[in-house]
């Protein structure tokens, strides 16, 4: 049988994003040189990976659309042992995906408006439970009504640069003296 490391490489490769060697080791939590190894053609000699690294590196790829089925064969598998595994593996991923997003927000002043307009809603007396039940239903609609922030090019400039986003409707200069 041939070495597994180019087979490896390929469920790598195509990995969506893919990811490079060093990303995958770093996810995996061993060194760089260790998973390398395991990819060079020239480098493992066995047929198959051991069975423990090869679930690792099925969890790691289906979060990035590769088949776990298709890494346990490299653990000498077959297709109908290679199911129930990959079954599980996909059973583990979180149900929920984060994603990070460039987010621009309102000022401080503007928040701090919308927020006072929003504990007006509060009944005197009411729990943290509810009173974050409210204000959880109405922030939606209070960042709604401060609007959209029009960014002109200089504004996405001083974002890219890190310098804090200004609104003009409500970030006024300070008072000269």
């Amino acid at each position: 049988m041939p070495p597994v490391g180019p087979k490896l490489k390929e469920l790598r490769l195509r990995a969506q994003p893919s990811l490079s060697i060093r990303k995958m080791a770093e996810v995996l939590e061993i060194p760089y040189a260790s998973y390398a190894f395991y990819e060079r053609e020239h480098g493992y000699k066995k047929p198959f990976l051991p069975m423990t690294l090869a679930r690792q590196i099925a969890a790691v790829l289906a979060r990035y659309g590769v088949d776990p089925a298709e890494v346990m064969t490299l653990a000498g598998l077959t297709d109908a042992e290679a199911e129930p595994e990959a079954r599980d593996i996909e059973a583990q991923r979180p149900t929920l995906v984060s994603i990070n997003l460039p987010v621009v927000l309102p000022s401080e002043a503007a928040l701090r408006d919308m927020f006072r307009s929003l504990l007006v809603l509060v009944p005197e007396g009411a729990t943290k439970d509810e009173a974050a039940a409210i204000l959880a239903r109405r922030l939606p609609s209070g960042l709604a009504a401060i609007g959209p922030l029009s960014l002109d090019q200089a504004s996405v400039a001083s974002l890219v640069s890190g310098e804090v986003a200004r609104s003009p409707a409500t970030d006024r200069p300070a008072s000269r003296p």
